[in-house]
């Protein structure tokens, strides 16, 4: 049997050394780990491989404390599995921090303007009103992969916004959402999406089906924003809601977006608090885009709303060009009650088990110059499907990442 080993080291700090196993039941290519079992004393940790013929390898991992409290809650590494397939890790977990030099795939960033029209970075606002979307650089928190950005506007409507990229690389900290004419010549993305009043792609909004559309959120007691974690690995960004007076009731709601490093798919777990919240319904979905097609697919797992359209993605049309865009959300088909759609959105109809409503989404671009998605193709939404939405063709962290279980061994 693995026992755990105990060691000290320099000023005191004390070494864990745990094994897990890893395993998958679907898909295959790249995943990422995820370990909740984290000892409350640990300030570090090096995640190592483990294989018969070479040895222990270490790979980059993050530990991320997601509530604020000063102790870390979650582990994440990469691993490369396909189903069927086991993997053994060996974690050894310090009581003093450790430093890594891994390679930053990820990053995240909200800015407050000051009067003196220079910008302080923060890690988290508030406000009881909802007056946060002009005071903040971008209107809200942005996080971007080296593939895409996102950003959501801090006020009633918490859309998303969306930015391509033209290269793999993270950018934001220089172009901050709105490029210069010198970096678009230089081949820097952009904001690629006018999202309007509507859905935008993977927002969680309420539901009226007496007039059967969306809502947003206007009847509350406070907004929050945090950035939970800068990476290097995964971006991990919570909007929070509190006092929102919706279907008769007071609720809370927290809706946490989770990037990794390596692809364009964002999770999304919204955990929402109240009596009765179960027997509510909310919408989420994906715009209708100018000039839009639009693909519906629901299996016994999942309900799968995709489109592609063309349109401008600024209000000056004199500067900007119509851009092609895909959206895809996937949500769980066991809480989609319904599919109805509103004059600016595709939605789908949820009910929340145990507070819990998660689901992904992603933007494609066609401008992305490491797609196969050429220019003038005939057929958009079948370019976005392949590169995107098909599992057996879409790239590694466009398309929702396997789900790896964890097995702690000692």
């Amino acid at each position: 049997m693995l026992a755990a080993c105990v060691a000290c080291g320099a000023a005191d700090a004390k070494t864990t050394k745990v094994h897990y196993r890893l395993s998958t039941s679907s898909g295959s290519g790249l995943a990422w780990a995820v370990v909740r079992d984290v000892p409350a004393e640990a300030k570090g940790a090096t995640v190592y491989l483990l294989d018969v013929r070479r040895g222990r390898t270490e790979i980059p991992s993050q530990l991320d404390d997601l509530d604020g409290d000063g102790v870390f809650d979650e582990l994440v590494f990469p691993v490369d599995m396909r189903p069927g397939e086991r993997a053994d890790v060996r974690v050894d977990y310090s009581t003093k921090e450790v430093a890594h030099d891994y390679k930053s795939l990820v990053n995240a960033q909200m800015w407050w303007k000051n009067s003196d029209k220079t910008l302080t970075e923060k890690s988290q606002l508030s406000s009881l009103k909802d007056d946060m979307y002009r005071k903040l650089h971008h209107h809200g928190p942005a996080f971007e992969s080296e593939y895409a950005a996102y950003r959501i506007y801090f006020d009633k409507k918490q859309s998303i916004d969306t930015y391509g990229k033209k290269q793999p690389r993270l950018e934001l900290r220089e172009t901050m959402w709105y490029p210069s004419d010198e970096q678009l010549a230089a081949g820097y993305g952009h904001d690629n999406l006018r999202v309007f009043g509507t859905v935008s792609v993977g927002a969680l909004k309420g539901w009226n089906p007496a007039k059967r559309r969306m809502e947003h959120i206007v009847d509350m007691r406070r907004r929050e924003a945090t950035i939970r974690a800068y990476g290097p690995l995964r971006t991990v960004v919570d909007m929070r809601v509190e006092g929102w007076k919706y279907g008769g009731r007071e609720i809370d709601m927290t809706s946490r977006y989770i990037l990794y490093g390596g692809g364009s798919v964002v999770k999304v777990e919204n955990f929402i608090e109240g009596e009765g919240v179960d027997d509510l319904e909310f919408a989420t979905g994906v715009m209708k885009i100018r000039d839009n097609k639009i693909r519906i697919v629901r299996d016994n797992d999942s309900y799968l709303l995709e489109t592609v359209g063309c349109d401008f993605p600024e209000n000056d049309t004199l500067k900007w060009e119509r851009e092609t865009v895909g959206l895809a959300v996937w949500l769980p088909a066991r809480q989609t009650v319904s599919q109805i759609d509103d004059a600016g959105s595709y939605l789908c109809q949820l009910r929340p088990v145990d507070g819990r409503i998660d689901y992904w989404f992603v933007m494609g671009w066609r401008k992305s110059g490491f797609l196969d998605w050429i220019e003038g193709q005939n057929d958009d939404l079948q370019a976005f499907e392949t590169e995107y939405v098909a599992p057996r063709t879409a790239r590694d962290g466009n398309h929702p990442y396997p789900e790896v279980t964890v097995e702690r061994l000692n």
